[in-house]
């Protein structure tokens, strides 16, 4: 058995018993932690853009609104960092398998090619595919800036690139963090280059956000990144010492990056250039990975308390990337339809809007169930159904 990992590229010492801890915990009850912490975090996303898009402008003022405002930037950071710990925890689960490029990895990089087109379809740019040349500069550069689907699927793409290149999880491990290190530091001078002069403008659109992009790959990659480190100490730890985990790495690490991102923004050093705490400065992404941290610890420990996963629970976290496309074109519209945006606009009060983000709450957890359980008994049915919602949005845009 030792010789067959090696020929493989494994570490009998490391890969093997992280292989069997991450198989341990895709079966234990105690692995719902990942899905009741992403489940939060699709909570947090519907109202964060419910409210966003409905919410009159004088009630956007105040201290409430401003707490409100950066725990709802938190869920961003949440849904990166889970990203790279399931990624990690099911690469780990089948490591061999991912060494080679074979059926695994093509339908792995097939699903998360996926992602990108459907990222960009979300800001398509014309209802008219015969109307494209007519599109103004203004909407290709929204066409072409990089929301979060765009960016999760090139990292997953790099990830699973890595893991080919890095042979062992010794390897690939060091090398996501040295990479982790890179995008958080490098922030300030890669934003602060101009890119749409050097590079074409779909790909300078990954590098910073002056072109319009929302999430460029720095530093929000890092945040995917440091996800790979969390799952590798978890894996590390076992599905057995949740608790001890929760306890140490997920609580008393996320607090101690929470003080440390303080302390060193009084030490002002900027070797890559003037950094804005709020933006560009790594003691940012300290603070905000140290809070999930400790959200993840929270979580960890509600799990323990949990002997049978909840069936919301489970089917919000696994139709996540669903719930994201469907709910963003009720909130905010595409060229298909009209959203909330559209239809009622900043014109609600605080009490109001919230009710409004209630009812989107239960909007999309009943259909997370009934999606999740058609693709689960009845899965002709739900490849049809994609495939005539497929062709019915392109005929439109005939």
């Amino acid at each position: 058995m030792a010789d067959h990992d090696q020929s493989r590229g494994l570490e009998p010492a490391d890969g093997a018993r992280l292989a069997v801890s991450a198989h341990a915990s895709g079966i234990s009850s105690r692995a719902v932690f990942l899905d009741l912490a992403r489940a939060v975090a699709i909570l947090m996303m519907i109202q964060g853009h419910t409210i966003d898009a409905v919410l009159i402008p004088s009630a956007r003022a105040g201290t409430w609104f401003a707490v409100w405002s950066f725990l709802r930037g938190l869920t961003s950071c949440t849904f990166l960092m889970l990203s790279g710990v399931v990624f990690t925890i099911a690469t780990l689960r089948h490591w061999p398998l991912h060494l080679e490029l074979g059926m695994p990895v093509i339908r792995r990089l097939r699903r998360f090619t996926l992602f990108l087109v459907l990222g960009y379809a979300l800001h398509f740019p014309v209802p008219r595919i015969v109307r494209l040349w007519q599109a103004s500069d203004e909407r290709w550069r929204s066409f072409l800036a990089v929301d979060i689907l765009q960016l999760v699927a090139i990292t997953l793409i790099g990830l699973q690139l890595l893991v080919l290149i890095a042979r062992t999880p010794r390897r690939y491990e060091l090398a996501a963090a040295a990479a982790c290190a890179l995008a958080v530091v490098l922030t300030p001078m890669m934003w602060a280059i101009d890119w749409s002069g050097i590079l074409p403008l779909a790909a300078a659109s990954y590098l910073s956000p002056a072109t319009g992009s929302q999430f460029p790959l720095f530093p929000w990659s890092g945040y995917m990144l440091f996800g790979v480190l969390v799952g590798m100490a978890y894996l590390r730890a076992g599905p057995t010492a949740l608790a001890r985990f929760a306890n140490f790495q997920l609580l008393l690490g996320g607090a101690a990056l929470v003080a440390l991102a303080f302390l060193l923004a009084q030490v002002r050093l900027q070797p890559f250039g003037p950094t804005d705490f709020w933006t560009t400065s790594p003691n940012q992404f300290l603070l905000r990975a140290g809070l999930v941290l400790m959200l993840f610890g929270v979580a960890a420990h509600a799990s323990r308390f949990v002997s049978h996963k909840p069936r919301i629970i489970h089917s919000l976290a696994q139709e996540s990337l669903t719930i994201y496309a469907v709910h963003l074109v009720l909130v905010y519209g595409s060229i298909w339809n009209d959203g909330l945006r559209q239809r009622v606009g900043a014109t609600l009060p605080g009490n109001v809007a919230v009710g409004y983000a209630a009812l989107l709450w239960l909007t999309m957890g009943l259909f997370a169930l009934a999606w999740h359980w058609t693709k689960r008994t009845h899965p002709p049915i739900a490849g049809w159904l994609r495939w005539a919602l497929a062709g019915g949005l392109l005929y439109q845009l005939r």
